[in-house]
Protein backbone atom coordinates (compact mmCIF):
# COMPACT_ATOMS: atom_id res chain seq x y z
CA UNK A 1 0.00 0.00 0.00
CA UNK A 2 1.42 3.39 -1.03
CA UNK A 3 0.61 6.68 0.60
CA UNK A 4 -1.11 9.17 -1.67
CA UNK A 5 -0.95 12.89 -1.11
CA UNK A 6 0.57 16.13 -2.30
CA UNK A 7 4.21 16.97 -2.01
CA UNK A 8 5.36 20.29 -0.62
CA UNK A 9 6.48 21.37 -4.08
CA UNK A 10 3.01 20.76 -5.56
CA UNK A 11 1.37 22.78 -2.79
CA UNK A 12 3.79 25.69 -3.28
CA UNK A 13 3.16 25.72 -7.04
CA UNK A 14 -0.63 25.60 -6.51
CA UNK A 15 -0.45 28.50 -4.04
CA UNK A 16 1.69 30.53 -6.47
CA UNK A 17 -0.86 30.02 -9.26
CA UNK A 18 -3.68 30.98 -6.88
CA UNK A 19 -1.82 34.12 -5.77
CA UNK A 20 -1.22 35.26 -9.37
CA UNK A 21 -4.91 34.78 -10.15
CA UNK A 22 -6.05 36.68 -7.06
CA UNK A 23 -3.69 39.58 -7.75
CA UNK A 24 -5.09 39.82 -11.29
CA UNK A 25 -8.67 39.87 -10.06
CA UNK A 26 -7.99 42.32 -7.23
CA UNK A 27 -6.26 44.74 -9.59
CA UNK A 28 -9.58 45.18 -11.44
CA UNK A 29 -11.39 46.62 -8.41
CA UNK A 30 -9.81 50.11 -8.52
CA UNK A 31 -10.59 50.34 -12.23
CA UNK A 32 -14.23 49.45 -11.55
CA UNK A 33 -14.52 51.93 -8.69
CA UNK A 34 -13.00 54.67 -10.86
CA UNK A 35 -15.43 53.96 -13.70
CA UNK A 36 -18.35 54.02 -11.26
CA UNK A 37 -17.23 57.40 -9.87
CA UNK A 38 -16.90 58.89 -13.36
CA UNK A 39 -20.38 57.61 -14.15
CA UNK A 40 -21.77 59.28 -11.03
CA UNK A 41 -20.07 62.55 -12.02
CA UNK A 42 -21.50 62.35 -15.54
CA UNK A 43 -25.00 61.68 -14.22
CA UNK A 44 -24.72 64.56 -11.75
CA UNK A 45 -23.63 66.87 -14.59
CA UNK A 46 -26.69 65.84 -16.60
CA UNK A 47 -28.98 66.57 -13.65
CA UNK A 48 -27.39 69.98 -13.06
CA UNK A 49 -27.68 70.83 -16.76
CA UNK A 50 -31.35 69.88 -16.79
CA UNK A 51 -31.94 72.16 -13.81
CA UNK A 52 -30.08 75.06 -15.45
CA UNK A 53 -31.79 74.64 -18.83
CA UNK A 54 -35.19 74.65 -17.12
CA UNK A 55 -34.22 77.92 -15.42
CA UNK A 56 -33.31 79.37 -18.83
CA UNK A 57 -36.63 78.28 -20.32
CA UNK A 58 -38.63 79.64 -17.39
CA UNK A 59 -36.78 82.96 -17.44
CA UNK A 60 -38.00 83.61 -20.97
CA UNK A 61 -36.22 84.52 -24.15
CA UNK A 62 -32.46 84.56 -23.34
CA UNK A 63 -30.06 87.26 -24.51
CA UNK A 64 -27.43 86.35 -27.07
CA UNK A 65 -23.99 85.90 -25.52
CA UNK A 66 -21.89 83.83 -23.15
CA UNK A 67 -22.41 83.59 -19.39
CA UNK A 68 -20.70 81.40 -16.80
CA UNK A 69 -21.29 80.32 -13.23
CA UNK A 70 -21.19 77.50 -10.70
CA UNK A 71 -23.81 75.14 -9.37
CA UNK A 72 -24.59 74.47 -5.70
CA UNK A 73 -21.87 71.84 -5.76
CA UNK A 74 -18.70 73.87 -6.45
CA UNK A 75 -17.06 70.99 -8.31
CA UNK A 76 -19.38 71.60 -11.26
CA UNK A 77 -19.25 74.80 -13.31
CA UNK A 78 -21.35 75.88 -16.26
CA UNK A 79 -20.91 78.01 -19.35
CA UNK A 80 -23.90 79.06 -21.41
CA UNK A 81 -23.64 80.20 -25.03
CA UNK A 82 -26.82 81.63 -26.57
CA UNK A 83 -26.97 82.19 -30.32
CA UNK A 84 -29.74 83.35 -32.64
CA UNK A 85 -30.78 80.53 -34.95
CA UNK A 86 -33.40 82.03 -37.22
CA UNK A 87 -33.04 85.17 -39.31
CA UNK A 88 -36.24 86.55 -37.78
CA UNK A 89 -34.76 86.26 -34.28
CA UNK A 90 -37.61 84.24 -32.80
CA UNK A 91 -35.49 81.18 -32.00
CA UNK A 92 -32.38 80.95 -29.84
CA UNK A 93 -30.03 78.02 -29.40
CA UNK A 94 -28.72 77.53 -25.88
CA UNK A 95 -25.55 75.44 -25.51
CA UNK A 96 -24.83 74.65 -21.88
CA UNK A 97 -21.40 73.20 -21.10
CA UNK A 98 -21.04 71.57 -17.69
CA UNK A 99 -17.43 70.96 -16.61
CA UNK A 100 -15.81 69.35 -13.59
CA UNK A 101 -12.49 67.95 -12.50
CA UNK A 102 -11.87 64.41 -11.31
CA UNK A 103 -8.39 63.21 -10.36
CA UNK A 104 -6.50 66.02 -12.07
CA UNK A 105 -8.39 65.48 -15.33
CA UNK A 106 -11.01 67.87 -16.70
CA UNK A 107 -14.31 66.56 -18.02
CA UNK A 108 -17.15 68.36 -19.74
CA UNK A 109 -20.50 67.66 -21.34
CA UNK A 110 -22.42 69.92 -23.70
CA UNK A 111 -26.21 70.10 -23.63
CA UNK A 112 -28.28 71.97 -26.20
CA UNK A 113 -31.85 73.27 -26.18
CA UNK A 114 -33.84 75.78 -28.21
CA UNK A 115 -35.97 78.60 -26.83
CA UNK A 116 -38.55 80.52 -28.86
CA UNK A 117 -40.33 83.78 -28.11
CA UNK A 118 -43.69 83.39 -26.45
Amino acid sequence: MTKRGFTLLEIVIALAILAVGLVGILSLFPIGFDAARRSVNSTQAALYSREKLEQVKNAGFPSVGITTGAFANPIYRWSQNVTAVSTTGVLRQVDLTVSWQYRTRNYQQVFTTYVATR
